[in-house]
């Protein structure tokens, strides 16, 4: 659908293009400008862009030109929002920031760690002081244990150029260590976003070497390359990819599988929710019966077994044949 004409098409076409300068972070010439708008069913002539963009400078966004004046000239959007001098949040928004805030300790080795801790000191110094003795107060009230920490060996630079890969649609070039094979390899993906799951990082992308969409270890990516060359397959979308999946990988052929649970084990199951398709069944016993419409995989596998003698599989034959095999391979391994 065409945007309006008139006051609310410019509006609409504004907001469009700081979400283009947004994406791009090399700046964009204004012959790239008028294809990203075109592309949103903007119809609209060059003299229009560079009003547009004198209209942002006007306005305060930080737009600035790069190089010299003509065609190759580009446009970059200054990304340091900045917070308005009086901020406030109620006592409940403080709570809630404050749980974030603790509940992002496990990236304290990552790249994004010093990013967080600085946006977090800017909204502490925008605070009023009775809102930061209240911030500072609430460490008597929430605390918050160590936890596994993920992300050690992401590197920025890669964060990065994944980062622009996926919002310019450009192929990106990697090359990434296989867990399965042991081995390192150059890879040409077709990026379609980054994805954070269990506790881990992952790029899901095209292999376009196969041309099927997999997903790849952020940190497991030891070198990337944005390279100057446009990716037009349709993106996989995320519901889709890990319909059927119990896990962080995408889904193979799915099964309906049953595990019943000892009334020990029930309560926490039942406070859970495990899966989009997991049905609860309570037993007369206390056990708790649950049913999942996911693929049978070492991830669902090894969740089973986590529970020990509490947990058993039901359903079907191969569920229970795959959990058998795996707790002889693993008695196997400590011997006789």
């Amino acid at each position: 659908m065409k945007p309006k004409k008139g006051r609310n098409s410019q509006i609409a076409r504004i907001i469009s293009l700081l979400d283009v300068f947004e994406r791009a972070t090399d700046g964009l010439t204004v012959a790239e400008l008028h294809l990203r708008l075109s592309e949103r069913g903007h119809e609209i002539g060059r003299r229009t862009i560079y009003r547009d963009i004198e209209a942002l400078a006007k306005a305060g966004f930080p737009v600035f030109p790069e190089g010299e004046e003509g065609i190759n000239q580009r446009f970059k959007l200054d990304r340091a929002t900045r917070i308005p001098d009086y901020l406030a949040f109620t006592a409940k928004e403080l709570f809630a920031l404050f749980m974030a805030r603790g509940a992002l300790m496990p990236l304290k080795n990552t790249p994004f760690h010093v990013d967080l801790t600085s946006a977090f000191q800017k909204l502490e110094e925008h605070l009023g002081l009775k809102q930061v003795r209240h911030l500072d107060s609430l460490e008597n009230e929430l605390r918050f244990r160590e936890s596994h920490e993920w992300g050690a060996a992401i590197h920025p630079e890669i964060v990065e150029t994944l980062r622009a890969g996926c919002a310019e649609r450009q192929v990106v070039e990697c090359l990434y260590y296989s867990a399965s094979s042991g081995s390192e390899r150059v890879r040409r993906l077709g990026p379609h976003y980054l994805c954070y799951s269990k506790g881990g990082l992952y790029l899901v992308a095209e292999d376009l070497t196969d041309q099927k969409v997999k997903l790849f270890a952020v940190p497991r990516i030891k070198r990337a390359e944005m390279l100057p060359e446009a990716y037009e397959g349709a993106i996989e979308p995320m519901d889709r990819l890990f319909q059927g999946s119990f896990g962080v990988h995408p889904a193979g052929e799915t099964a309906e599988v049953e595990i019943e649970f000892a009334p020990e084990a029930a309560p926490y199951v039942r406070e859970r929710k495990w899966h989009g398709s997991q049905k609860l069944k309570a037993l007369a016993d206390g056990k708790l019966r649950l049913k999942l419409e996911v693929s049978i995989d070492r991830e669902l596998l090894h969740w089973i077994l986590s529970f020990g003698p509490r947990a058993r599989a039901i359903g079907p034959e191969r569920l229970v044949v795959a959990v058998r095999d795996l707790i002889e391979e693993t008695r196997q391994f400590y011997g006789p």
